[in-house]
């Protein structure tokens, strides 16, 4: 009889709380109940109420960002960690059924990321535009704006995303508007050691030679003969001028060189073939451990005297955090109404 486990996923860590790549690795190994009185939590940095769950805690982030292990027992994340058996790096592009723009299939995505260096000629009768562009943070790192910049001065960068639209209007599918550019821009939004998203993969699904940034470990992934790896090239977050001039430079070689193009392309992706099976391995084991151990046995924070202090002041930051978030667009609705 299959062992059965008492789980909430809070908000922001899945899209379908019954259905999604946590959910469906446990059940082929147990009888999940989806539980408002649970043995164990999943949460992410923006879940509100992790506090009130004083029971296994388990951190997914999506985003660059370090997990706190004074609050939780086990971490999910893309950070290069190794701490015991409470840490597993999972990036977001192994996540199967996420999407985002509409028309996106994650797990369709990397399917073709694993197999596009065996499909180059098709790949290259599609291509009829230059080099795209889907992003809708302004916000990110100023090297990606930069980058834009310096390549549109060569040719034309179509930008399908909401930031420097120059299509007419936001892409309604991404796959659909890569898949007809020779390069594609894939930066991140900032740099962090193992800190890899989809935007690579996507790249490369799409038959098309992706432009990157973020990263600096992105060699323990992927294949560096595969891409333009901007950070071999000294490109910072700041966009360093001579940096982004020698990238230009390497696109422009490319361009005008077939066979150098159609050899990074046939390149396969991927650092060795069944990396991403171990990846996935990785996690089923990850999640297997956490769960086949009693439950008392399965904590790891520390629940004593300075875990105890420790946790109440991140509680108070946290509330504090909230009350202001509700606070200021009631004070600036007010200053504009007094204002009037």
């Amino acid at each position: 009889m299959m062992k059965q486990v008492k789980i909430k996923i809070l908000d922001d860590v899945c899209r379908d709380p019954s259905d999604n790549f946590i959910i469906n690795t446990l059940k082929k190994k147990y009888q999940v109940v989806i539980s408002e009185n649970p043995d164990y939590v999943f949460y992410s940095v923006k879940s509100k109420d992790i506090y009130k769950y004083n029971c296994i805690r388990i951190y997914y982030t999506d985003e660059n960002l370090v997990p706190d292990f004074n609050i939780c027992d086990y971490a999910i994340g893309f950070h290069y960690i190794d701490f015991q058996d409470r840490y597993i790096r999972f990036p977001v592009y192994m996540l199967g059924d996420y999407v985002y723009y509409a028309g996106d299939n994650y797990g369709l995505d990397l399917e073709r990321a694993m197999h596009k260096h065996e499909n180059t000629e098709d790949c290259v009768r599609k291509k009829t535009q230059f080099c795209s562009f889907v992003y809708s943070n302004s916000e990110a790192a100023k090297c990606r704006k930069k980058i834009f910049d310096a390549i549109s001065s060569y040719k034309t960068v179509n930008s399908g995303g909401r930031y420097k639209n120059n299509v007419g209007g936001a892409i309604s599918n991404k796959l659909d508007f890569q898949t007809k550019h020779k390069f594609v821009i894939a930066f991140e939004n900032s740099a962090g050691y193992g800190y890899t998203t989809e935007k690579i993969v996507h790249a490369f699904s799409a038959g098309a030679i992706p432009i990157y940034w973020g990263n600096p470990a992105i060699e323990r992934e992927f294949n560096v003969n595969s891409f333009i790896n901007c950070n071999d090239y000294g490109l910072t977050e700041d966009g360093d001028e001579m940096a982004v001039d020698r990238i230009v430079s390497e696109i422009v070689r490319l361009d005008n060189d077939d066979s150098a193009y159609l050899k990074m392309l046939k390149t396969p992706a991927f650092i060795k073939d069944n990396y991403v099976e171990e990846l996935r391995c990785n996690f089923e084991a990850f999640l297997y451990n956490i769960f086949d151990q009693p439950l008392e046995n399965a904590y790891r924070r520390n629940r004593l005297y300075w875990g105890k202090r420790y946790e109440r002041k991140q509680r108070i930051g946290e509330s504090f955090y909230q009350f202001c978030r509700k606070a200021i667009p009631v004070r600036d609705a007010l200053t504009s109404f007094i204002k009037r």
